[in-house]
């Protein structure tokens, strides 16, 4: 039987993780429609709220190469592949 605070735990973690889905999903729609600065300020939301969502670095490391910031590009592609394979050998 799961206690309480592992429940509100899991629970918010969902939460979590749906919010940045859905700040993913808008992200790609704004980039797709050519507005970049809005799509990167979805997919730094997305970051904030779960910063364990590997798409949400990929997602944000794209833009950011469109934009023309190689650097930040780098660190998010770092950041997307260590949670991926963080999350392959689980």
């Amino acid at each position: 039987m799961y206690e309480k605070t592992q429940i509100i735990r899991e629970y918010s973690s969902s939460y979590y993780f749906l919010l940045s889905k859905e700040y993913c999903k808008e992200g790609t729609l704004l980039a797709d429609e050519g507005d970049l600065k809005e799509a990167l300020e979805n997919f730094n939301k997305a970051v904030e709220v779960d910063s364990f969502n590997p798409i949400a670095y990929f997602n944000r490391a794209t833009v950011k190469i469109d934009m023309g910031d190689i650097e930040g590009a780098r660190n998010d592609f770092f950041n997307f592949d260590r949670l991926k394979n963080k999350s392959d050998k689980q």
